[in-house]
């Protein structure tokens, strides 16, 4: 993963960049590189097929008020499994997140506090930037994953199944008797 910017910092993502995330946003650096998705083990086991790369992006800056903070950028498709059909289909991901750096998890503002969904990322010397990124493509995945409307095999066999009721005759035939 390259990194760029103001400052940069070389090397890949996918080969276990580590960073201080305090010292990355104060530097203002950036980190851009392309990662197979077969570099995620735990997305992989998701997935219908690990084929395919995504384009992953870090950015550290800081704001006038000293406030730390990272964004994230990750694009690129996923085959995904659909949950009605099981058949893959392809899932368009467009992450964009940004997050501020506090000193531990009492930093973060309770929802009480905080009126606005602003999402915090704990101080770190050693974060594993590859990990980072799969835990938010994983959090970005659907809960139920499925076709759109229309496009889903088992839309044709449901369907079928909706087809007038074979026993449907048979209740008319009852029905006729008791009239009788």
């Amino acid at each position: 993963m390259a990194v760029s910017s103001k400052n940069q910092i070389s090397g890949s993502a996918d080969s276990g960049v580590v960073i201080n995330n305090i010292e990355f946003a104060r530097k203002a650096l950036e980190i851009h590189d392309i990662i197979m998705v077969s570099r995620f083990p735990r997305l992989s086991d998701v997935l219908a097929s690990s084929e395919g790369a995504l384009d992953c992006r870090l950015i550290g800056g800081s704001s006038q008020e000293d406030r730390l903070w990272l964004q994230l950028f990750v694009r690129g498709n996923l085959q995904l499994s659909c949950q009605r059909c099981l058949e893959a289909f392809e899932f368009d991901l467009d992450i964009a997140l940004s997050f501020f750096i506090v000193p531990d998890e009492s930093a973060i503002p309770s929802s009480e506090e905080e009126a606005d969904d602003k999402d915090y990322l704990v101080a770190e010397t050693q974060m594993q930037v590859i990990n980072f990124i799969e835990d938010e493509i994983l959090l970005a995945l659907p809960l139920a994953p499925k076709h759109e409307a229309g496009r889903c095999g088992a839309d044709s066999k449901l369907n079928k199944l909706k087809s007038p009721n074979p026993f449907a005759v048979l209740q008319g035939l009852k029905t006729g008797k008791s009239q009788h």
